[in-house]
């Protein structure tokens, strides 16, 4: 019986072993048709996720690029700030595109390779010379004369970022060292394994042990990618075994070209509040301010040991732990080979040369970035602006925002501090503006220009105060007949009863009135009452009329009141309103926005100018004199102590009522300027406009270039001398007066002193008046308000000269004739007068009218020139495709929040 058992033992031994065979087989089997399917569903996952994958971009802005032509205006110091903005370095040879070198005045740069909204352009090396500021021999590399020279544009921000943000590279772009370094430091074995590396792992063990620290990391650069595409960052034995099973699957699918760029566009290098710095490209600009391509080995070194720990390795926060992190790269390199030992040691020693901790930041410029952003809104959804990778094409000039910026919050300060002030309690802001082509050069919402907070600029609404009072001279000078700047007009009090009682009673700022006053030294000297009673003199509907034709949308208040100011606008708009003035009557839109293209740069939309003839050039041209005596004798005289006594200025300054607000609007020949101080609070500052808003201001214009001389009158404005009542001083007869500019059709009174004894009046008709009346141009021909050309002018003066010696022997003898001046007509009664004020405000209205008819089918031919010559500049203009911007369309949901 034993024996049975036995053998039935020995029997069933091999009985088990089998079944238990079957077993594990079975188990296998099915183990690995689980696997395999899982992997499929990974496969599937892994496919669809990388193949449909895009890139969520925010629109990346870009300034205006400098163009650097023969003959143009350019201070050294404004261009080098245009380079360091381009974020150009200065060299003794130039070695690399992004470098620029100085001997002397003369000057090499090595542009950048950019795509601009017409066209990509490569990169390219000029030279120049500056002498007395004047750029001259712009030649090409070969030696080649160049008319202009186009730099690249500066990169100034992103648009609604915040997120996950990159700025994607092609494997072809990729610096062949970053490629090597990655390699070294993080998979060895990249090239040669199948996405995981069992000897990469062992290798880092060692390497670890040896240095005592984490210095390689065991996971392939294709299982961080597929980390970093698919999974958190929490270590688990199940991610981990995740990792490896999908590395291997892309490897299996994807070349190792693709693998690394998509590893070296995805790793983390970064964080800026909201905003995550992902890859190499944006770290690259991030950190450096340079594009990827441009970087040296140590710089290369510092981002490739970032990617093991950007927050631990923070180059701001953690300078000295950076430091180590980039010489340990640095020595991988030596023990690769990638680099020299000479330049291993030199760049051991160089410091970390991260660009300032703000120098990055996503939107530097908050003020000019939401002007720009309410002239998107109508082309662009939001969610376009926020994902598309966009390439905006902007106006702004990086020197004069730099400028800009400078001057506000030194002047503050100082101002704080000069004069007694609560620290921190002023506020400003201010916008310049191009006056040809109304591009906004800069634009400042804060003292603190970088805080993205209450912007100023565009939503401070305060009142401007003297800043008005050009329109009403404005008004008047539009009646040729009636007003001239020489123009006799009266400074006396003056008391206006509401129908509500209250009285409306201005006062100069002196306390004091001046009597009979020339309508341009009212201006200059800012009268107050002068300016009210001609203000209700020509009708408070003549001047609002006038404002709106100078480009103000807001709301006007139909009172007194308004004539000394009390008119409600921002520094944007009133910037507006001065441009038309310096443009000679012309008005032109302000604008922040030049092009958009999609993020290649073939689809593009520009954005032409816009323009219409608010003002006829010659009341425009005048005031504009008026305007250059208030720099010259008037309250902003104070700002030629610093600034170039050629150059034409013209302004005027502003200050409400118990010193709340300090304004001053001026411009130059090319560009107006604008600034506004105040409290948040509205409450008292002390200051006046020119001993506030004028001193910053001048900071800005003293360190612009500007067109030197006189500005030449337009056709229609002729200058002669008068005296002191607005009288003719024939220069035939008399010297001296003040030379003044007048329209053609002002006819002056001759000045009873200057009066010769005409008695060869025959002479001239025999020889001169017929000759004169043939070259004169016909009336008919002429545009009301222009007149003869000067030049015809100055021949009939000239003849007339030629008779003057022999008038004055005649005269020698003889008394010159007394004129009696025309009695001024005073209405008798109050009926009287304000019968009057409406005749003639009926009167200016049918004028008015009239030239609005005639400047509305000006303005219509212009128009269709302009499309045309559009029409045809677009059919020759070779490069991308270009479109004219389209409204976004108001039946498609806007997202905008």
């Amino acid at each position: 019986m034993a024996a049975t058992n036995r053998r039935r033992r020995k029997a069933s031994k091999p009985g088990r072993l089998h079944r238990w065979m079957v077993r594990l087989g079975l188990l296998a089997l099915v183990g690995g048709l689980v696997l395999a399917g899982y992997m499929v569903y990974l496969d599937v996952q892994l496919r669809q996720r990388l193949e449909s994958r895009q890139y969520q971009l925010p629109a990346r802005v870009f300034a205006r690029p400098l163009i650097l032509r023969e003959g143009m205006v350019m201070r050294p110091d404004e261009l080098e700030a245009e380079f360091n903005a381009l974020n150009y370095s200065e060299q003794g040879t130039l070695s690399e595109p992004g470098h620029w070198s100085r001997e002397g005045m003369n000057y090499r740069v090595w542009r950048r390779d950019f795509v601009h909204a017409d066209g990509r352009e490569p990169a390219a090396v000029v030279s120049f010379r500056l002498r007395n500021d004047e750029i001259s021999n712009l030649r090409g590399e070969n030696g080649e004369r160049l008319k202009e020279f186009r730099l690249d544009a500066a990169n100034i921000g992103t648009l609604l970022g915040g997120g996950d943000d990159r700025n994607p590279v092609h494997f072809a772009d990729i610096p062949p060292l970053l490629a090597n370094a990655l390699i070294a430091v993080e998979d060895q074995d990249f090239l040669h394994h199948f996405g995981v590396s069992p000897r990469g792992i062992a290798r880092a063990m060692v390497a670890n042990i040896k240095a005592g620290e984490v210095v390689q990391g065991g996971s392939t650069i294709t299982q961080q990618l597929v980390k970093n595409i698919f999974f958190d960052h929490k270590p688990s034995l199940w991610r981990k075994f995740n990792e490896a099973l999908m590395a291997v699957l892309m490897e299996m699918h994807y070349e190792k070209a693709y693998i690394l760029q998509e590893y070296i566009n995805e790793v983390w290098l970064g964080q800026q509040g909201s905003r995550a710095i992902y890859g190499f490209g944006l770290a690259s600009e991030f950190y450096f301010q340079k594009p990827l391509d441009t970087l040296e080995p140590h710089q290369i070194a510092l981002l490739v040991g970032l990617a093991k720990g950007a927050s631990y390795y923070n180059p701001w926060r953690n300078p000295k732990r950076a430091l180590e992190r980039r010489n340990t790269v640095l020595d991988l390199m030596l023990e690769q080979g990638l680099i020299t030992p000479e330049q291993h040691q030199t760049y051991s020693a160089k410091p970390l040369e991260v660009a300032s901790a703000g120098a990055a930041a996503q939107n530097p410029y908050p003020a000019f970035t939401e002007r720009l952003l309410a002239e998107l809104r109508p082309f662009y959804s939001y969610e376009e602006l926020r994902t598309a990778g966009l390439r905006v094409y902007t106006t702004l000039a990086p020197s004069v925002q730099k400028l800009a910026e400078d001057a506000v919050s030194e002047g503050t300060t100082r101002l704080e501090k000069n004069r007694g002030i609560q620290k921190d309690s002023l506020q400003a802001a201010t916008v310049l503006l191009d006056n040809d082509t109304g591009n906004v050069l800069a634009m400042v919402g804060d003292r603190r220009p970088h805080f993205p907070g209450f912007n100023r600029a565009l939503e401070a609404r305060r009142q401007i105060g003297s800043l008005i009072k050009p329109a009403v001279y404005l008004t008047a000078l539009e009646r040729p007949f009636d007003y001239s700047l020489a123009t006799l007009i009266d400074d006396a009090p003056i008391r206006i009863e509401g129908d509500n009682g209250e009285v409306w009673m201005p006062q100069n700022f002196d306390k004091k009135a001046h009597g009979q006053v020339p309508l341009y030294m009212a201006l200059a000297k800012s009268y107050n009452l002068a300016t009210a009673r001609l203000g209700l003199d020509l009708g408070l509907e003549n001047v609002r009329q006038t404002i709106r034709r100078l480009g103000v949308q807001a709301d006007l208040p139909r009172v007194p009141s308004m004539l000394l100011g009390a008119v409600e606008l921002t520094p944007f708009e009133v910037a507006d309103m001065y441009q038309t003035i310096a443009n000679g009557g012309e008005h032109v839109e302000p604008r922040t926005l030049l092009a958009v293209s999609d993020a290649d740069g073939d689809q593009v939309q520009h954005f032409r100018r816009r323009t219409n003839r608010g003002v006829d050039p010659v009341p425009a041209y005048l005031l504009r004199y008026g305007l250059e005596q208030v720099m010259r004798q008037g309250t902003g005289r104070s700002a030629y102590k610093s600034l170039p006594g050629s150059v034409a200025f013209a302004g005027k300054t502003g200050t409400t009522n118990d010193y709340r607000d300090s304004w001053f609007a001026g411009f130059s020949p090319g560009v107006t300027a604008v600034v506004w101080i105040g409290r948040d609070d509205n409450e008292r500052t002390g200051l006046t406009g020119s001993t506030g808003a004028l001193t910053i201001w001048t900071d800005i214009m003293r360190d612009l270039p500007h067109r030197h001389g006189r500005i030449e009158p337009p056709r229609g404005v002729e200058y002669k001398p008068v005296n002191a009542r607005g009288q003719y001083m024939n220069p035939e007869y008399c010297r001296g007066g003040t030379e003044l500019p007048f329209s053609y059709e002002t006819k002056l009174q001759p000045a009873p002193e200057c009066a010769g004894r005409d008695r060869w009046r025959w002479f001239r008709d025999l020889f001169g008046d017929d000759e004169q009346r043939q070259e004169a141009a016909p009336r008919e021909e002429m545009t009301p308000g222009w007149g003869i050309d000067p030049r015809e002018q100055q021949r009939r003066e000239e003849r007339e000269r030629q008779l003057q010696e022999q008038l004055r022997r005649d005269d020698e003898m003889q008394q010159a004739p007394q004129f009696e001046e025309e009695p001024l007509q005073i209405p008798r009664t109050e009926e009287e007068r304000l019968q009057q004020l409406e005749e003639e405000d009926l009167r200016q209205e049918q004028l008015y009218l009239e030239e609005e008819r005639r400047a509305e089918e000006e303005r219509r031919i212009l128009e269709e020139r302009l499309r045309r010559e559009e029409e045809l500049r677009r059919s020759r203009q070779p490069g991308a495709p270009v479109e004219e911007a389209e409204p976004w369309p108001m039946e498609e949901e806007d997202q905008w929040p």
